[in-house]
């Protein structure tokens, strides 16, 4: 390329529509993605040779995306095999893996998508326990159900959704375990869109059809291994029970998979769908395209778009849908017992959080606690020792912006071609 690129991260719905309107506006877009295909956590693609379980509506939606960045022809290019790095304080962004460079793009955008939010619990680092997320990429991936009884427990209306595909692939879910009561409000239900109240009730109806019991207002508290299997401790509204399984599936919602990402003041920045706001596939594809088409606005000194009318209708939906999933989990945080771990990477557990005193900072969380520094940068521990560190003020800054943005391997460094030589920083 003559000039220098727009360079988006991630090859999902959001990050996809972005590039589209950047290349519509004239502007040369590069889309890196750590995957090896297109199609991000929810449309990823299946292993060569394996039937897609996508939706018909999925499909259509892909196929439309995909439609429209072909239609860009060289105006866009797809690096694959390729990871963010970082990006410094001069603009100059890192990318490792099969297009590995350092590089200054025109501008950047951040188009990470969500992560999987999972509380602590007890047990919930044994084998076979997993996130409901993983369960569903497996899903797309091989078509194929995991052997055994799998239970599904937390909360979100991913559960019902994951729960349906194993039943439609035959291998359905001994139960799902629901911490809120999302059906008890079925009049507020009704001010969901017609779209989420047909998904949903198709959901609902294969469950039945296959006598899945969900379980509301149930709060899964511990895991134990016990005689080959796994035994689920269940809060009901009855009293406590346990449920025997060879698999356990995790969920409590997603949030922005913004840890470690920054801003930099001297490189034109956005971020797109759920990793500026964690709303989901429907308005991910919207907000890249209204994100795209205001960047694109932004380098070219063009009158800026409206906003994009799709993603304030899907806010207010997923404010109904946070507030039908409603419960009490994360009040039940401070009672967890002293030995269960919080941080997965490094092993580290409540008592270690509770030996560093009140009030610990951010320096004494990571580096006497070492919590939220293994590889995951505390994706999956920050939020529950921020809560459980300073219950009651601010909370501290596990996650905040980082260069580079992830664990990065020397190898990677100097496989990196640096072609900042001679830019202006």
């Amino acid at each position: 390329m003559s000039e220098r690129p727009v360079l988006v991260i991630g090859a999902g719905l959001a990050g996809l529509a972005a590039a589209v309107e950047l290349a519509r506006a004239g502007l040369q877009v590069l889309v890196a993605d750590q995957a090896q295909a297109p199609g991000g956590a929810v449309h990823r693609q299946p292993l060569p040779g394996v039937r897609s379980v996508a939706s018909r509506t999925q499909r259509r939606r892909w196929d439309g995306l995909m439609t429209a960045v072909q239609a860009q022809g060289a105006r866009i290019t797809l690096a694959m095999g390729t990871a963010f790095g970082g990006v410094d304080h001069t603009g100059a962004v890192l990318l490792t893996g099969a297009g590995a460079r350092l590089f200054r793009p025109r501008a950047l955008v951040l188009a990470t998508g969500a992560r999987e939010r999972v509380q602590p619990r007890p047990g919930w680092t044994l084998p076979g326990v997993e996130t409901a997320g993983s369960l569903q990429t497996r899903l797309k991936m091989l078509a194929q159900p995991p052997e055994g009884r799998v239970l599904l427990a937390g909360s979100g209306p991913l559960l019902l959704a994951l729960g349906a595909e194993l039943t439609r692939l035959g291998r359905p879910p001994i139960a799902i375990v629901e911490a809120g009561r999302p059906l008890a409000r079925p009049l507020a239900a009704l001010g969901l869109p017609l779209s989420y109240l047909t998904e949903g009730a198709g959901y609902l109806a294969r469950l039945r059809l296959a006598g899945v019991p969900v379980l509301p207002a149930t709060h899964l508290v511990a895991i134990r291994a016990e005689a080959g299997a796994l035994l689920a401790d269940l809060d009901t509204p009855t009293g406590r029970r346990s449920q025997s399984a060879d698999r356990i599936a995790l969920h409590d919602g997603i949030a922005p998979n913004d840890i470690g990402l920054p801003d930099c003041p001297a490189l034109p920045m956005v971020r797109a769908g759920d990793c500026r706001e964690a709303l989901g596939a429907r308005a991910a594809l919207a907000d890249g395209q209204a994100q795209g088409a205001a960047l694109a606005a932004r380098l070219l000194g063009q009158p800026m778009p409206a906003p994009a009318a799709e993603v304030i209708r899907q806010r207010a939906a997923q404010v109904l849908v946070a507030r039908l999933h409603a419960h009490d989990g994360a009040a039940r945080l401070a009672a967890l017992p002293g030995d269960t771990i919080l941080c997965r990477c490094e092993g580290r557990s409540l008592n270690d959080l509770r030996a560093l005193g009140p009030g610990p900072t951010d320096r004494q969380l990571r580096l006497d606690g070492r919590f939220s520094m293994g590889a995951c940068q505390g994706r999956f521990c920050a939020e529950w020792v921020a809560r459980l560190a300073a219950p009651d003020t601010e909370k501290p800054r596990l996650g905040a912006a980082r260069w580079p943005a992830r664990p990065i391997a020397i190898a990677d460094l100097l496989a990196a071609p640096d072609e900042t030589q001679g830019d202006p920083a």
